[in-house]
């Protein structure tokens, strides 16, 4: 079994999802921040101008898949978000075990 883990905008999480969902996926979706090389600005509601961000608001969506399934999983992942923009990073890790309570 592998554990995918896509790191991506927020903005972006809902196509993930549906992308998910058309092969009978569940995924579990992660608050977290970077510190890489996207900046994210931030625009004051006074007009006072912008602020750099020291990190960037980001979603990770994970999900665990059967080895054989592994590329087609990703190949819905990127076919889902192609073209568009933002820095995506997928990982994918080895599961040994996954018990469920």
């Amino acid at each position: 079994m592998k554990r995918i883990a896509v790191n991506l905008r927020p903005e972006r999480v809902d196509g993930v999802i549906a992308a998910l969902r058309g092969l009978k996926l569940e995924a579990t979706i992660y608050d977290v921040k970077g510190a890489g090389k996207e900046k994210e600005r931030v625009t004051s509601g006074r007009g006072m101008g912008t602020t750099e961000l020291a990190y960037t608001t980001r979603k990770l969506v994970a999900t665990v898949v059967d080895g054989g399934r592994l590329d087609d999983v990703i190949d819905a992942i990127k076919g889902e978000l192609a073209g568009k923009a933002g820095r995506v990073v997928i990982m994918v890790s080895p599961v040994d075990d996954l018990i469920e309570i």
